[in-house]
C-alpha cells in the first residue's frame, strides 16, 4: 500500500513523505537504506503510533479525515497559533523519529506483561533470586517524540504547563 500523505484525507496513512523522512533521517546522519517498500512500512507503523497513543489539544479539522491532524485549536505554539489546515513540523518530525526507532528493530506496538523492577535481590551461598515488581507497569517511553509532541499533546487531570518569567 503505498503512502498517502493528504492533509485532512480520508485515505491518509502518513504525515510524511518517503522522501520527508529520508531528507530528515539524512539530516541526522542516520543511515535507513533505499528500501522504499520498507520505508512505508516504517512511516505507517510510526503514525499508527502516533494517532493510537497520544491526545491531542482540540477537535480533528474534517469529519473523514483518517488521522489525528489536522486539529482545530485555539493553543498557541510558541506564541503562534496553529494552522488548521496543516500539520505541524513537529508532527512531522516525530513520525521520522518513530519510524527510524521501527527500523532499528523497535516495536512501538509491543505487548506490557509485568510490572517494572523495584528490586532485585540475589544469594551467592545457596542459590537464592528474588524479583519484586511494582504495582505498574513500565512502559517505553520515547523522550525525543515526547519533546516534539508536548506542545500538541493535552496532559491529563490536573496537571498544567507552567511557564516562568
Amino acid at each position: 500500500m503505498a503512502i498517502v500523505t493528504t492533509v485532512g484525507g480520508s485515505t491518509t496513512n502518513s504525515y510524511i513523505t518517503v522522501a520527508e523522512y529520508s531528507a530528515y533521517a539524512d539530516n541526522f546522519g542516520w543511515n535507513i537504506g533505499g528500501d522504499t517498500s520498507n520505508h512505508e512500512d516504517q512511516l505507517r507503523r510510526a503514525a499508527v503510533y502516533i494517532n493510537r497513543v497520544y491526545n491531542f489539544v482540540g477537535d480533528a479539522q474534517y469529519q473523514t479525515q483518517a488521522m489525528a491532524w489536522p486539529r482545530l485549536t485555539t493553543l498557541l505554539v510558541d506564541g503562534w497559533p496553529i494552522d488548521p489546515d496543516t500539520v505541524p513540523q513537529d508532527i512531522k518530525d516525530a513520525q521520522a523519529e518513530l519510524a527510524f526507532l521501527v527500523h532499528g528493530g523497535t516495536d512501538l506496538m509491543a505487548t506490557v506483561t509485568g510490572g517494572a523492577t523495584r528490586r532485585t535481590k540475589s544469594k551467592a551461598g545457596v542459590v537464592e533470586t528474588e524479583t519484586e515488581y511494582a504495582s505498574f507497569r513500565e512502559t517505553p517511553r520515547f523522550v525525543a517524540v515526547e519533546g516534539l509532541l508536548s506542545p500538541y499533546v493535552v496532559f491529563g487531570g490536573s496537571q498544567i504547563k507552567v511557564l516562568r518569567g
